[in-house]
């Protein structure tokens, strides 16, 4: 002990150095452990918190799939649940508008409750798949928003 007390009156500055660089390492394993040790086991975090009190039903996803289904020149429809986001995939034939698609997708949030529509995010593919174009139109609608927002028109 003796000995340590010597060498760091004879080397003070690198001693300051020295438990500066050791007190830093020591907070940046903490902050290691805890970033990826002491995280979350759900990929999602809590961001999905109190969806068991807004969960939508396989009958609103049935519902949805025959209403559009019936409408003419639509081929296929799909719908999923993926953490909080619905996806619904619309393919259409080229005798369809962008409009009218448009208007297809949005009548499909009628399906829905208002707890379901504000808690919610609903993303939307429009795929025309034919001899003239392959063409996709997406739209989303957030949560917190009333209308659905087209990416490409």
């Amino acid at each position: 002990m003796e000995k340590l007390k010597k060498w760091i009156n004879k080397n003070k500055g690198f001693a300051i150095i020295c438990a500066l660089a050791f007190i830093l390492f020591i907070i940046m394993v903490v902050i290691f452990v805890r970033l990826l040790v002491g995280g979350s086991s759900n990929k999602y975090g809590n961001r999905l918190d109190g969806i068991d009190k807004v969960k939508i039903s396989n009958d609103v996803y049935e519902s949805v799939k025959e209403e559009v289904k019936d409408v003419e020149g639509v081929n296929d429809v799909s719908v999923r649940l993926q953490g909080k986001i619905v996806y619904t995939t619309i393919e259409l034939s080229d005798s369809i508008s962008a409009d009218k698609a448009k208007e297809i997708a949005k009548n499909t949030l009628d399906n829905y409750t208002e707890d379901e529509l504000k808690y919610y995010d609903f993303s939307f593919f429009l795929k025309w798949k034919g001899e003239e174009s392959d063409k996709v139109i997406t739209g989303n609608k957030h949560h917190n928003l009333e209308d659905i927002t087209w990416i490409k028109s």
